[in-house]
């Protein structure tokens, strides 16, 4: 019993962690509750910073000023493979996508289905379990770390490529009966099916794919971009109910883009963030 997965619940609406609780009720899984920096400083310390996971909301304590985005690079800071899972009712884009760039693991929209957020939680939890995505979450660096001393090595380009998939109404809180989430599976396997020649094509983050594409340079995303486009109108054919969704894509490429990590992440982030400003 004392190896039991460790979950820290940092939430002030008691009724949400009430909640979360009653979900792993027969889980053999150890709960802590925390309603600040403080508490959650303490639980850290107390197991030593062996913690699974920490859902969180948004806001977390208005009288100090500690937000998620505080709350995530702390605890980044301390133990990066530690997943933080945001659990909120705010659904606007521009607080998402700085969420998932500060390094959370994933950002769930209240409303939610019991068995939706046990099954997304869970992944975190059992190590055993974990998807490509969440593994590429935490070693996304070190991945690509690797892949420029190879290509420094060789002397060949290659691009990491980004999708986010978007909603017209740039609020998907209102649309629950027609929510990403309902055709999520299906649309990743159907991209990713039009992605053979990429070395890695995963789910990263909220409603986004990362793609990883060696020997390519910039003259042919062009291509790639071709495929996404006509790829997911042919989605929208099958499903009806995406036709309210848009594809935000970016491509930053090796030396082109940036020599670095810190400056391919930096540039693919840029590139979104615009997008997103103009749509």
């Amino acid at each position: 019993m004392e190896n039991l997965p460790i979950v820290v619940l940092l939430d002030q609406n008691t009724m949400v962690k009430r909640r979360i609780r009653s979900i792993f009720a027969n889980q053999d899984i150890k709960i802590y509750e925390a309603f600040n920096r403080r508490e959650l400083l303490r639980i850290l310390a107390q197991n030593n910073n062996k913690v699974d996971l920490i859902v969180t909301e948004t806001q977390i304590d208005s009288k100090t000023g500690f937000s998620v985005i505080d709350l995530i690079q702390m605890v980044k800071s301390k133990r990066s493979s530690i997943p933080v899972v945001v659990l909120s009712s705010v659904g606007r884009r521009e607080v998402i996508t700085r969420c998932l760039l500060e390094g959370a693991a994933d950002y769930i929209l209240k409303p939610f289905k019991d068995e939706y957020l046990k099954e997304k939680l869970l992944k975190y939890i059992n190590i055993e379990n974990l998807t490509d995505a969440t593994v590429l979450q935490f070693n996304l660096k070190n991945f690509l770390d690797r892949e420029i001393y190879k290509a420094k090595k060789g002397n060949y380009y290659f691009s990491l490529l980004k999708i986010q998939f978007d909603s017209s109404t740039g609020d998907e809180s209102i649309l629950p009966q027609y929510g990403f989430c309902r055709y999520e599976e299906f649309i990743y396997q159907e991209m990713r099916a039009l992605f053979w020649d990429a070395d890695l094509y995963l789910r990263h983050g909220f409603q986004c794919h990362l793609g990883f594409f060696p020997f390519c340079n910039q003259r042919n995303t062009e291509i790639i971009i071709g495929k996404i486009e006509s790829g997911f109108e042919r989605l929208k054919l099958i499903e009806p109910n995406l036709g309210d969704y848009f594809i935000t894509y970016a491509f930053t490429t090796f030396p082109t883009d940036g020599e670095t990590t810190t400056e391919l992440l930096s540039n693919l982030s840029a590139v979104i963030q615009d997008d997103m400003q103009t749509a």
